[in-house]
């Protein structure tokens, strides 16, 4: 396997994963403009959060991270 670089993504992506909401930070490449969103925990929410970004990132690599307070 492959050891990647965050030089090899075109954006990273942290979210803090939480039972009510889930705090998202976005660093797209080259910039240090971060861009911090809230979504509600629900399917709904996670799924147009997705959507959004596949649409900003269309063929580009993304690397998130998820932070749990419990293992799965």
């Amino acid at each position: 396997m492959k050891a990647y670089n965050v030089d090899d993504f075109d954006a990273l992506i942290g979210i803090d994963w939480a039972d009510n909401k889930h705090d998202i930070c976005e660093i797209p490449k080259n910039t240090k403009h971060y861009h911090y969103t809230i979504i509600k925990h629900k399917p709904e929410a996670i799924r147009k959060w997705a959507m959004e970004l596949k649409l900003r990132y269309t063929d580009q690599k993304i690397a998130i991270v998820c932070k749990l307070k419990k293992v799965p």
